[in-house]
């Protein structure tokens, strides 16, 4: 049970909810139930201001106790705290799915990566996206980075790479969008729903109404709010007014399904597949080279590690990209035929191919190809990868 009071006079607010407070506990008496039994669970207050100057609020009473006033109290799942900066609530839900990384990271073996994405999806990303169009701050790059290194380390997680890979890779590589997009989107679908009757008249009546008479260009956009600082500014109703009239006005106008389609097409990448097929020490070897951090050195130096001064591959015959590590690396020249003849079984046309084609295929498999045969080809590739051994030994 929760009694709120916008207080424009503080002794007025108090007496209105000390008045409330105790028509609740008389009709507790009269129907003989009783509030609190727990001490440690009584009623508490929170005064919700972002006044500097402190203002004197009268106490208040319940059941015949004093309420504690205490800094944030959590509503319906939300952690609110007297300045409304949500930082209580966004370091609680980023501990819960820290904790589901580390789940994460001890399922890598045993279950198909499929499955790990499904659990992030379902388990780990709902806490970031809890409340997420109402406590976003879009301008903040310090929490969008801080909220965003957890969808990192599950990709990683999730697919083996090496920490310092690029985000953008890895997301294009599990389909994932990043959270800002997707605290983006998520406030315009909410938005979406004012307009199509499926939210409260209340809150669709704080949005300033079109003026649809004025001759402008922007006559169909909605008036931007008047804001005196970047926290209104860039909280929900300002920042949603702004986005949505960055839109095209004919897909404003999209039924809500549509709508949604469209806003998720625009910022959520297509996967990459590999073909059901599991095997997670192999996959977390094929996705590095997929990914360009790996044991390789052209990888290493790119990304400044230590051991490795220069790009070239210990053969000596060139630098030691992806395409000379399966085609030209002198070392393994008594594997390549095996991998080779491996691609000829599955499909002769497969070896007609420059060897820009070549890597791309035994990478990603052929857009040409079912998926029974392109997992034959990730596997005939893993096989190759394992059987080299250049993978074995540790990184760091």
């Amino acid at each position: 049970m929760s009694l709120f009071s916008i207080v424009h006079d503080p002794n007025l607010s108090a007496a209105e909810l000390n008045s409330d407070l105790r028509k609740i506990n008389n009709w507790a008496h009269k129907w003989r139930m009783s509030f609190n039994p727990d001490p440690l669970k009584q009623a508490t207050e929170v005064i919700f201001s972002k006044k500097r100057n402190i203002v004197n609020h009268p106490d208040l009473y319940f059941n015949g106790t004093q309420i504690c006033r205490v800094p944030s109290q959590k509503h319906l799942g939300m952690v609110l705290d007297e300045k409304l900066t949500f930082n209580d609530h966004i370091s609680q839900k980023l501990s819960k799915a820290s904790k589901g990384v580390g789940i994460l990271r001890k399922l890598f073996y045993l279950i198909p990566k499929t499955a790990l994405l499904t659990i992030n999806k379902s388990i780990i990303r709902p806490h970031l996206d809890y409340g997420d169009f109402i406590h976003d701050k879009p301008n903040n790059d310090s929490f969008v980075q801080n909220i965003e290194s957890i969808q990192y380390n599950a990709a990683l997680a999730i697919t083996g790479a090496i920490k310092g890979t690029s985000r953008d890779k890895i997301y294009q590589e599990l389909g994932l969008e990043s959270l800002s997009s997707r605290r983006w989107s998520r406030r315009l679908l909410n938005f979406h729903k004012y307009f199509s009757s499926k939210s409260p008249l209340y809150l669709y009546s704080i949005i300033p109404k079109v003026n649809f008479e004025s001759r402008t260009r922007q006559r169909e956009n909605i008036p931007l709010l008047k804001t005196r600082n970047d926290a209104f500014k860039y909280s929900y109703f300002p920042d949603c007014i702004q986005e949505w009239n960055k839109i095209n006005v004919s897909t404003r106008k999209f039924p809500f399904t549509i709508f949604k389609n469209f806003l998720l097409k625009s910022i959520r990448p297509k996967p990459r597949s590999v073909f059901n097929l599991h095997n997670p020490n192999g996959l977390k070897h094929l996705t590095r080279l997929r990914l360009g951090l790996s044991h390789l050195r052209e990888h290493k130096f790119k990304h400044n590690f230590q051991d490795s001064i220069n790009p070239l591959c210990s053969c000596g015959g060139d630098i030691e990209t992806t395409e000379h590590f399966f085609l030209h690396c002198q070392h393994y020249n008594h594997l390549r035929p095996t991998l080779l003849n491996s691609l000829v079984n599955i499909d002769p046309s497969l070896t007609n191919m420059n060897n820009k084609e070549m890597i791309n295929l035994l990478l990603y498999g052929s857009s040409k190809l079912d998926s029974f045969l392109n997992n034959k080809i990730l596997a005939c590739s893993i096989k190759f990868i394992i059987s080299t051994d250049r993978f074995s030994l540790n990184l760091f």
